[in-house]
């Protein structure tokens, strides 16, 4: 397929066919030839704009198609001005803003959203064991007065006053048992948090 004059903004081959605008205004008439003539002249330049703008195939297909939607759906406000070629690419700008725009707002989505799969995943569940074993040792080593105010609070939900009540001892007394079982949780898991 050889591509002959530009004339006006227009391409038009060297057998004197009509311009790019002609077959426009052609098919906003009716006339399907027309259309199929100025898709035979721009598939191949289309294509290759936005896949170098793009890159992937999938994608590429995909703006194509809508590129060529847009010519069909303006067709009958196609006007005569010399400019086809400038509009059509305009049009497969405008797809490609889009498409940018769209995939802006994916990635501003999927930030903030942690990423784990895979193998991040397996590590992320292997560090959540460790994590969770490392917790257990520092429990257990604590002092069995304050392992078991700690064990009531955290696990077993009691407050202050049910603490003091089971372990026979002041309120103020299991609140100073938790400050110091805390303190000492924090300072074993403080490498590992």
């Amino acid at each position: 397929m050889a591509f002959a004059t530009i004339t006006t903004g227009t391409m038009a081959n060297s057998a004197g066919q009509r311009t790019d605008d002609q077959l426009m205004m052609g098919y906003a008439r009716g006339d399907r030839g027309a259309f199929d003539q100025l898709y035979a002249r721009y598939k191949q330049p289309l294509y290759h704009y936005l896949y170098r703008n793009c890159g992937t195939r999938n994608q590429v297909d995909e703006l194509f198609q809508d590129v060529w939607l847009r010519v069909i759906a303006s067709a009958p406000r196609f006007r005569n001005r010399g400019r086809f070629r400038s509009w059509i690419f305009t049009l497969a700008h405008n797809c490609l803003v889009d498409y940018y725009r769209k995939a802006d707002k994916q990635s501003i989505q999927t930030s903030r959203e942690p990423e784990i799969s895979g193998a991040n995943e397996t590590q992320a569940v292997l560090l959540g064991v460790e994590l969770a074993q490392s917790i257990q040792q520092a429990i257990a080593s604590l002092p069995p007065a304050q392992r078991e105010a700690y064990i009531l609070r955290e696990h077993s939900g009691f407050s202050i006053r049910e603490i003091g009540d089971i372990q026979n001892i002041s309120p103020e007394a299991a609140k100073s048992r938790l400050r110091y079982a805390y303190g000492k949780l924090r300072s074993l898991l403080e490498d590992q948090i």
